[in-house]
């Protein structure tokens, strides 16, 4: 998205991982289901929130090289959808303070 919010969100949520925009995430069966099960974003920021659930669950996270083509038709709007992907992490430290990514059950309230 860019390298403000890319900046932004290293300080904020995830801090050791470089790209957590890259539309490339790859996930064992059962921990993608204890993790979507607790998502709550559904916009661009949805991986962030995804990074961050999992390294609440105790989850390693590991970043790969991979080659990746830029989508030509691609329809971000690098303005509007950053403000949209602050309020999101916003929204995601709110979740995260009321407990909604705790551990303790299967995440399907």
């Amino acid at each position: 998205m860019g390298r403000i919010f890319n900046h932004i969100v290293r300080r904020v949520a995830v801090p050791d991982i470089r790209d957590t925009q890259c539309g490339f995430k790859c996930f064992r069966r059962e921990a993608g289901r204890r993790l979507f099960a607790r998502q709550r974003t559904t916009r661009f920021s949805f991986d962030v929130e995804l990074l961050w659930i999992a390294r609440k669950l105790g989850y390693q996270v590991v970043e790969v090289p991979v080659t990746w083509v830029n989508d030509p038709s691609s329809r971000v709007h690098p303005l509007r959808d950053s403000l949209s992907m602050l309020v999101d992490l916003a929204r995601l430290r709110y979740h995260d303070l009321r407990g909604a990514y705790g551990a303790d059950d299967d995440g399907a309230t």
